[in-house]
């Protein structure tokens, strides 16, 4: 509520509390999703280099794989 009411008043918006506690899941909500969002990214990109080894280490083998990147 005090979060609601002071980008209110930094906006000079009235806000009654009626309003200001239904603005709270929808804020929440605003708020999951991002999260969610990120943790899809995290774990697309996760997956990409997960296959992407997977693919060279049956175009050139496992061991020569681990071998180069224990090389960088």
């Amino acid at each position: 509520m005090r979060l609601i009411r002071a980008i209110a008043a930094r906006f000079q918006v009235q806000v009654s509390e009626k309003a200001a506690a239904m603005a709270v899941p929808v804020i929440g909500a605003i708020g999951g999703g991002g999260i969610n969002l990120l943790f899809i990214d995290h774990f697309q990109d996760m997956s990409n280099g997960h296959f992407m080894v997977r693919k060279l280490e049956r175009q050139y083998g496992a061991e020569l794989v681990r071998m180069t990147y224990e090389s960088l």
